[in-house]
């Protein structure tokens, strides 16, 4: 019987294959998995995380797609896999397939999500294909495989880390976590039918799965939380969408841009209510570049209750990096630059 190391480097070898890496240099790229619900901000994300891997700033090893947040089951995938078409790293191995976490994502949220991809992506008529492994099994096969540690970025619910992390050796492979999630000194932003039950504390993808979070943060050695007391500072504004299509060169670039050009999309722009939520806490990998400053804190998570979901600070939490403020100059400028490549 194959040990749970050996079954997962055999079925990543079934899935990826011989998969084109950048070329080889004298400085070797970080690896990183992707790990995400497929909102339009994910996309948006990935886009920014294709021109990273074509820089060779990173080593996108795979892309994981939790079923349990905004994007649609199938779909979801689907989307992730047009975007890495149109960036032209079709050849990046991709999976879904998550747990159900403990609240559920409301339907209309995720029915936004969908129209402002299908839109975005044009890929409304591509049928959805169920992927060959679940995501947890991609993302523990290939932080095993990698001969360097791996960097995870997560930017919905922790379900598939939490479950990757069931593996023996994965917590330990992970140098760094980057979560999108959390609210400390800031309101959450939970909505529609369900939320008046909570007090109006929690970040959407810590409430989704509290348990998971808890889990991760327990677990992983270095977690850095970009909450939305760092990713309340960067709106995306009509002033920067207009620049994005005036200066935008790439298809990463235009990619965005036909995101947040989206008619379902613009009133959120309009008024102030969208955010840069996923891109800002990927750019914190990018540590020359990030506009997000940490300080440590002992952190965690509230599992049931009305404030269920809630992430804060306590003297018996686990030793967390915790993202507090956002330069929205250096983000803005940060990221066109690395989409324009």
């Amino acid at each position: 019987m194959f040990a749970p190391r050996t079954v997962l480097a055999v079925l990543l070898a079934c899935v990826v294959g011989t998969v084109a890496a950048p070329a080889a240099s004298a400085a070797s790229p970080v690896p990183v998995v992707f790990d995400g619900d497929s909102d339009f901000a994910d996309i948006a994300t990935l886009a920014y995380l294709c021109q990273a891997h074509e820089q060779r700033r990173i080593d996108l090893r795979a892309v994981t797609v939790t079923n349990n947040g905004a994007g649609t089951p199938g779909r979801a995938l689907t989307h992730v896999r047009t975007a890495l078409a149109k960036c032209g790293l079709s050849g990046i191995p991709v999976a879904d397939g998550s747990d159900t976490g403990v609240n559920p994502m409301p339907a209309d949220g995720r029915a936004w999500t969908e129209s402002i991809l299908t839109g975005a992506l044009g890929d409304a008529g591509v049928p959805d294909r169920p992927s060959k492994v679940r995501a947890s099994t991609l993302l523990a096969a290939t932080v095993l495989k990698s001969a360097k540690p791996v960097v995870v970025i997560a930017t919905g619910p922790l379900t598939n880390v939490a479950k990757a992390m069931d593996v023996p050796g994965v917590a330990q492979r992970i140098s760094r976590l980057a979560v999108m999630g959390g609210a400390f000194d800031v309101p959450g932003n939970l909505f529609g039918p369900g939320a008046e039950k909570f007090d109006g504390t929690q970040e959407v993808n810590m409430w989704l799965d509290p348990a998971s979070a808890d889990k991760v943060f327990a677990g992983i050695r270095r977690v850095d939380i970009v909450p939305l007391d760092a990713t309340n500072d960067v709106p995306i504004t009509p002033s920067y969408v207009e620049r994005l299509g005036r200066e935008g060169r790439t298809a990463e670039a235009k990619l965005v841009h036909a995101i947040v050009t989206q008619p379902d999309l613009t009133p959120y722009i309009k008024d102030g209510s969208a955010f840069w939520w996923d891109t800002l806490a990927s750019s914190e990998v990018l540590d020359d570049v990030s506009p997000v400053k940490l300080r440590k804190a002992k952190v965690d998570v509230r599992q049931d209750g009305a404030a269920a979901g809630r992430t804060y600070v306590t003297p018996k939490g686990t030793s967390q990096n915790v993202g507090y403020d956002a330069d929205p100059v250096a983000w803005e400028n940060g990221f066109l630059k690395m989409l324009n490549g």
